[in-house]
């Protein structure tokens, strides 16, 4: 009888709503210069540090172009509404630039409906701060439930990734249009934060360049452009592989380190040589030091080994001369 009881009282307390939870702290924001309808958002919560994004002016309700860019200070209270709670911002505008307090409540109802999605919920995720980060980025059972419909059964974490970065289904398709079906979660977040994206791919390949997805993620991260090909091509070497390059890129092997090389005698140098000159710091200036030391057209696996064993052209000039 006990037992019944207790299984009764404990259904009873499950069943009950959860409390909502609350936070609060500071905030500054600042217009965008470079996209003027966004708002740089900076908010602080007691010691733990500022978190700082941008949100179209758009996410803001009771909040006005007029109010943010004011010449004079004006008073503002506008919230931020979201399906897991609502920020609530107090504080004054002038000439694009705000700053007051607000405050966090969570949507009581929020954590059992994220639960219907099957998605697991650590215990840090119900605390104040990170259920107001799932507010801030929007992330929403509807748009949850949008990524497992097209097969993306992703841990939390990643589906705020997906928010902040720009993930969704629409950019699923996108990237399964130019040959990149199924992608991991992982992936798609890497695209967007290097810029591979489908509008880049669509640009390379209409300059000739049909590469790997990594490829592509490689060359918007080092800037292996055709004109950056082509450039090496007038220098003098030509049709090299996309890992050659990135090489180049890398250690800044440029058209300007070859034409110092040619000037100082050393040209027709192989790619791979050229990238080790760099790695070991055999440097046109390196060259020239040499030079002046009384040693011209020192061969390159020579001019290699001084750097790594740490010998000074001066040196060698100051023996060669005490063993005279």
């Amino acid at each position: 009888m006990m037992r019944i009881l207790f299984a009764v009282t404990l259904a009873v307390f499950a069943s009950l709503p959860a409390e909502a939870a609350e936070i609060g702290g500071a905030w500054t924001a600042t217009l965008s210069p470079k996209h003027p309808d966004r708002l740089q958002l900076s908010l602080q919560v007691d010691d733990n540090g500022n978190q700082s994004s941008g949100f179209e002016i758009s996410n803001f309700t009771a909040l006005s172009r007029a109010q943010i860019e004011s010449a004079t200070r004006v008073p503002v209270e506008f919230r931020m509404e979201r399906e897991a709670g609502t920020l609530y911002f107090e504080g004054t505008f002038r000439n694009g630039r705000g700053a007051g307090d607000f405050r966090f409540v969570s949507d009581p109802k929020y954590v059992d409906r994220l639960r219907s999605t099957g998605v697991e919920l650590g215990k840090q995720k119900k605390e104040p701060r990170d259920l107001m980060n799932l507010a801030l980025f929007d992330v929403s059972i509807d748009f949850i439930r949008s990524m497992q419909k097209i097969g993306y059964d992703e841990t939390l974490d990643q589906y705020v990734a997906f928010r902040i970065f720009g993930v969704d289904p629409e950019y699923v398709q996108e990237m399964n249009n130019v040959g990149f079906k199924k992608l991991s979660g992982d992936k798609l977040v890497e695209t967007k934060i290097h810029g591979a994206t489908p509008d880049y791919i669509r640009e390379m390949r209409a300059k000739g360049e049909d590469l790997s997805l990594d490829d592509y993620i490689q060359s918007r991260i080092f800037q292996i452009t055709p004109e950056f090909a082509k450039e090496m091509a007038k220098a003098g070497y030509p049709d090299q592989p996309h890992d050659t390059l990135v090489q180049f890129k890398i250690h800044d092997v440029t058209p300007e380190f070859v034409a110092d090389l040619k000037e100082l005698g050393y040209s027709g140098l192989p790619a791979e040589r050229l990238v080790e000159m760099r790695i070991h710091g055999v440097t046109p200036e390196f060259i020239r030091r040499v030079e002046k030391a009384g040693y011209r057209k020192v061969p390159v696996d020579k001019l290699v080994q001084m750097r790594i064993f740490d010998i000074e052209p001066e040196m060698i000039r100051a023996l060669d001369d005490a063993g005279r």
